[in-house]
């Protein structure tokens, strides 16, 4: 079994500067810490985008200050607040595609993990926080689904934008609005396939058209369930999260752990046992 640690809307600002009171840099700080100290043997840790708030390259920096002694290889994605060349003229080692998108692949047993790229527009524009995934994304998604049905593989995809509607009235209104295509995407490649998103800022599961989904929380601030309301900037101080991925042969589980609340050594309780 592979395991993979995932931490999105990480939302880092500028020195003294806050979201709703919360510190993004010792969030993400203390969030990456627990996350190593407790699963020591994941093979890689996911930065699921929207690294910063803005993408500026002093928010680059103070996150290259808190991976930069990571005992655990990391990839970086791009959300809808990243700058896509100054993420990448911060990180230059890593990997874009072909056209200069943020995506790459790993395959771990009978599963391929892509990392994909969402944000609108082409390279190095930021137009919108809606996602998008445009012809030559499709084309390079569409290849590595080939692949993994050659290889009789089961894909892990993640997404910064989710293409399905979670329920937020506002929230789906910047969902990726590709869906349709992705939908007819997925059907014609027949590879069975489990998203993995950010962006929403809280903890969903479901399925869509036959396809598992997981939305994980920010390591920052979170998104109240309040459905019906149509405003983007509603945020709480609800415990912020990691996602921890396990991969199998039968397929994706996730977990998220609420880090700050988390609980070790927890001893059994014999009052929660049934009586013999």
């Amino acid at each position: 079994m592979t395991k993979l640690l995932a931490l999105t809307d990480i939302h880092m600002k500028a020195e003294g500067q806050t979201i709703i009171g919360i510190d993004p840099f010792e969030n993400f700080k203390r969030g990456l810490r627990h996350a190593v100290e407790h699963h020591p043997d994941a093979e890689r840790v996911i930065l699921m985008g929207d690294l910063t708030n803005s993408g500026t390259p002093e928010e680059y920096a103070r996150v290259a200050e808190v991976i930069a002694d990571c005992p655990i290889p990391v990839s970086l994605m791009c959300g809808n607040h990243d700058q896509r060349d100054n993420l990448t003229a911060a990180f230059p080692d890593t990997p874009t595609d072909a056209n200069g998108f943020v995506q790459d692949m790993f395959v771990y047993g009978s599963t391929r993990v892509l990392i994909t790229d969402t944000q609108f527009g082409p390279p190095f524009v930021s137009y919108a926080h809606l996602g998008q995934y445009c012809d030559k994304r499709f084309d390079w998604l569409t290849d590595q689904l080939a692949q993994a049905k050659a290889a009789n593989q089961n894909v892990a995809l993640f997404a910064h934008h989710p293409p399905m509607k979670v329920g937020f009235a506002g929230m789906d209104q910047i969902r990726m609005r590709d869906d349709k295509r992705m939908v007819e995407t997925l059907a014609t490649a027949g590879v069975p396939v489990h998203f993995l998103c950010g962006h929403v800022h809280r903890t969903i599961s479901g399925s869509w058209h036959g396809h598992g989904f997981t939305v994980f929380k920010s390591t920052c601030h979170q998104m109240p369930l309040a459905l019906t309301n149509p405003d983007l900037s509603l945020s709480t101080e609800e415990p912020a999260a990691y996602g921890v991925i396990l991969l199998n042969d039968e397929g994706v589980i996730a977990h998220s752990e609420d880090f700050d609340i988390a609980q070790d050594d927890v001893q059994p309780s014999a009052d929660a046992m049934p009586d013999a």
